[in-house]
């Protein structure tokens, strides 16, 4: 059985999604600007805040969030894999968005002093992190004490966030050995309670969560793998890494589920996320 190496995950995250991201940005930014809203919203930006984007990808929340917090506010996004970074940097330049700044960083150990910032958020990054506690623990370090916000998102659990629970399911029946015990993976907080527990763990108070779905709409089911390959900057090396016949299986198993959900010309869906607001209102960790 393989053995879970936090220091070899990072880096093959920091390798695979520098090289996917514009794969990423090509099939994920319509579905994660969506997902991003609610988080948005939750987060209540004003004028003159300071936001810091945690597992920021290809920009998509700081540039969303960039002009609420205009004039006077700012939005620093953080990634660990510099591909990603240099792409949001792009994407900011092409908006002429001059209030939003993007780096390389991880979101276990923010390059920030204490009670930097108003607002953190995190949209879909805390699945990714070896440790989500240390994670949460640097978030709430710096954010303002007693009126510092944290929003961030997770996915729900696989039968409801569809859109990813697809593949996952196939994989764990096709290739079973792509799981590695204590890995992360995506479906960690989507049951009830869960996500709300480790919140209050880390000493963040007034907690409300919400859930919400967005629907993968595509014409195709291989329109479908297409698009959650292009996001999955993992499941692109799984594949390489799996005997080809394994591989094809995994492909021709996911686009006849995803034409099971097909109505007329088009096929939708479901997937939903998790999202959780709170608010440091002070103690010491």
């Amino acid at each position: 059985m393989t053995t879970f190496d936090p220091v070899q995950y990072k880096k093959v995250e920091r390798e695979v999604y520098s090289i996917t991201a514009s794969s990423y940005e090509k099939y994920g930014s319509k579905s994660f600007e969506a997902y991003a809203q609610p988080l948005l919203e939750g987060a209540g930006l004003k004028p003159g805040q300071h936001v810091l984007d945690v597992a920021c990808g290809t920009g998509i929340p700081s540039l969303m969030a960039a002009p609420f917090v205009a004039p006077g506010g700012t939005v620093t996004g953080i990634d660990l894999a510099p591909g990603m970074v240099e792409l949001a940097r792009e994407k900011a330049e092409e908006r002429g968005l001059k209030n939003v700044t993007f780096r390389e960083a991880d979101g276990e150990s923010l390059p920030f002093p204490d009670e930097s910032f108003d607002v953190v958020l995190c949209n879909h990054g805390l699945v990714h992190m070896t440790d989500r506690g240390k994670a949460l623990h640097e978030m709430w370090r710096v954010l303002k004490k007693g009126t510092g916000v944290i929003a961030l998102s997770v996915w729900s659990t696989p039968d409801r966030a569809l859109t990813i629970g697809i593949v996952a399911k196939t994989i764990r029946e096709i290739w079973p050995a792509a799981t590695t015990p204590g890995a992360p993976m995506w479906f960690d907080f989507g049951t009830e309670g869960s996500l709300e527990k480790v919140l209050a763990d880390t000493d963040f108070r007034d907690l409300r969560t919400t859930r919400h779905t967005v629907a993968f709409a595509v014409g195709s089911g291989e329109e479908y793998w297409e698009g959650v390959l292009g996001i999955s900057g993992r499941l692109q090396m799984l594949l390489k890494s799996i005997p080809p016949e394994a591989a094809s299986a995994i492909r021709m198993s996911v686009i006849s589920a995803a034409e099971g959900f097909r109505s007329g010309e088009q096929i939708r869906i479901p997937c939903e996320e998790v999202v959780a607001v709170a608010r440091k209102l002070g103690g010491q960790l």
